[in-house]
């Protein structure tokens, strides 16, 4: 029995090894740094999640990436876009929804591919057959040499973009568009109904987005008037901006001369200063006089 004692505890030495030998965690930079960019387009969003190599010496197109073979388009998992609403890219339509962002790098040409498959790794389960669109992109060269992968939204417009890769020397750049009327007019359309109606917000984005009939704008404008004496000169400038965008100079030019009488009132220096200025340059444009 007493001969049992040394064998147990040497037992439990092993047993116990591994605690001793134990880690404490470490936080090290990512050879391939994980993103998420999230861009306010059009009525909702467009967010892009993938892992940025870096060249560390190394040639990425032809070397790391081989020519003419899908790629995860990034480092680790394959790299997702999600689009908050309908878009176009590359003049093809995509519902909203969340998508595999793969590509075939070429020398001159790529091919940029959106796949419903989202939980892969990397490429190497990639199914075709899966594509939501396939799309040519020219492959342009860099004036200066990028160290990490990057995608992002350039060229930014409120309902236009365009989604770009760069890496090494290589940029490609597809159009993004998005149609926020069809989103934006059903919106107005049900606000009108209620207590609080956007006349203001609404009256802009029939001025902004070149709606064909400006005329229930100018007439939300006159609404705003009525319910807001102390910010008439707000709404008879954009009143004036309406009806000059409609051809009718001397309307337009009537409007800023009664947003210049409401400034008179008005005890905000900076407000009075800045629409007195807009005011003055709206009437030279169409002619009127101060």
């Amino acid at each position: 029995m007493p001969t049992s004692y040394p064998l147990a505890l040497a037992g439990l030495a092993l047993l116990l090894a591994p605690a001793a030998h134990a880690q404490a965690p470490l936080t090290v930079p990512q050879p391939s740094p994980a993103v998420n960019i999230r861009e306010a387009f059009s009525t909702s969003f467009v967010e892009l999640n993938y892992s940025r190599p870096s060249l560390k010496g190394r040639t990425a197109f032809g070397g790391l990436v081989p020519y003419d073979q899908v790629w995860r388009t990034g480092a680790n998992t394959v790299t997702k876009i999600r689009f908050g609403e309908a878009v176009t890219l590359g003049g093809q339509a995509v519902p909203a929804g969340t998508y595999a962002l793969l590509t075939i790098p070429g020398k001159a040409s790529w091919t940029i591919i959106l796949n419903r498959d989202t939980a892969q790794w990397g490429a190497y389960e990639y199914k075709q057959s899966l594509d939501v669109l396939r799309l040519p992109a020219k492959a342009t060269r860099l004036a200066n040499p990028q160290e990490s992968l990057s995608l992002s939204l350039e060229n930014l417009r409120p309902a236009a973009a365009n989604l770009t890769l760069a890496w090494e020397r290589v940029q490609v750049a597809l159009p993004l568009i998005g149609n926020p009327d069809p989103i934006v007019l059903a919106q107005i359309k049900e606000a009108m109904k209620g207590e609080k109606k956007p006349y203001i917000t609404a009256a802009q984005y029939y001025y902004n987005s070149n709606q064909p009939d400006l005329t229930p704008a100018v007439g939300w404008l006159d609404e705003f008037i009525k319910a807001n004496p102390g910010d008439a000169f707000y709404g008879y400038y954009w009143k004036a901006k309406l009806l000059q965008k409609q051809g009718k100079n001397q309307d337009a030019a009537a409007a800023a001369r009664q947003s210049l009488d409401a400034l008179g009132t008005n005890k905000n220096d900076i407000a009075r200063a800045e629409y007195t200025r807009l005011n003055t340059q709206l009437l030279t444009e169409v002619g009127g006089r101060k």
